[in-house]
């Protein structure tokens, strides 16, 4: 027999558990068998390699202070956030330079390459705290996040952990791209087709491009002039359409959300969108969802 060789055997027992056994023999007595949830368990607890641990990055300021929501990318892939911890996990590092860009208001930015070891390590990266300018005095503020309170860096906690799916835009991404318009923040995202409509209002899509995407400010519902419950968002790809009818072009404009003209992008701080209703948490879901939601929180970046 081929030495070095492990042979796993499971069976189910009379009690329908299934069990295993794993031996680098062939032999199959009943004292070496197991049940499997108690060697999921011997494994997690242990530092077993069949449960690789990940890399992470900390964050953490000049006197070694966790940083909390940090801003993370490697390589310019989507950002993570950092936990309460100041960690982040990371996929795919191992044994390799990335760049890594790390931002986080209130922190000079930190833009470098990094190298990361072939095993599973936990990279410190130090970010330095700019002072606050006010009336002449330099003064250092330390206050709760009020996007933290929204849920914001909770939820999008959840996505990293698979939990949830969605887009989180946060207020290092808003501050570093200073949009003019909220709409340059939708360009090119996942589950969001940005139409210019003729009568020059430009709404969110979706549903492949075939409903409108339901609006909330600040956690509210954003209603357009006709209202939010006048027509279902199922209804709007037949009410749109170019007509020469004058009353149906007024209808039209009344069940439009011309996200430009009502949302300011100087006001929002973090921006999460959900392609899908039923992927979205149940603190954001609304009466209509079906075609997806984009979630503008606004308050101060700093």
């Amino acid at each position: 027999m081929p030495q070095g060789y492990v042979f796993v055997f499971i069976r189910r027992n009379v009690d329908k558990e299934l069990n295993v056994l794993i031996t680098t023999a062939r032999s199959q007595r009943s004292y070496d068998w197991i049940p499997l949830v108690a060697l999921s368990a011997l494994l997690l607890a242990s530092n077993s390699p069949v449960f690789a641990q990940s890399t992470k990055i900390r964050v953490i300021s000049a006197d070694g202070v966790p940083i909390p929501f940090a801003w993370i990318s490697v390589e310019g892939a989507e950002p993570v956030v950092s936990g309460e911890n100041g960690e982040a996990a990371m996929t795919n590092v191992r044994h390799k330079t990335f760049t890594v860009e790390v931002r986080r208001i209130g922190y000079a930015p930190f833009h470098a390459p990094i190298v990361f070891p072939d095993t599973a390590a936990v990279i410190d990266i130090s970010l330095t705290r700019v002072a606050q300018q006010l009336a002449g005095t330099t003064i250092t503020v330390e206050r709760l996040s009020q996007l933290a309170l929204t849920g914001f860096y909770e939820r999008a906690q959840m996505r990293q952990k698979g939990v949830v799916s969605g887009t989180f835009i946060g207020p290092e991404e808003m501050e570093k791209r200073h949009p003019s318009r909220i709409s340059d923040m939708l360009v090119g995202r996942l589950g969001v087709s940005l139409r210019e409509m003729p009568n020059g209002k430009l709404v969110a899509r979706g549903g492949s491009g075939t409903c409108f995407m339901t609006i909330l400010l600040d956690g509210h519902r954003l209603c357009p002039a006709a209202g939010c419950n006048t027509v279902p968002s199922g209804q709007f790809s037949s009410m749109t359409r170019p007509s020469g009818d004058p009353a149906t072009k007024a209808a039209a404009e009344d069940i439009m959300i011309d996200l430009n003209q009502y949302i300011d992008p100087n006001d929002v701080t973090a921006i999460e969108i959900y392609s899908r209703g039923g992927n979205m948490p149940i603190s954001l879901q609304t009466v209509d969802n079906a075609c997806g939601v984009i979630a503008f929180w606004t308050g101060a970046r700093k």
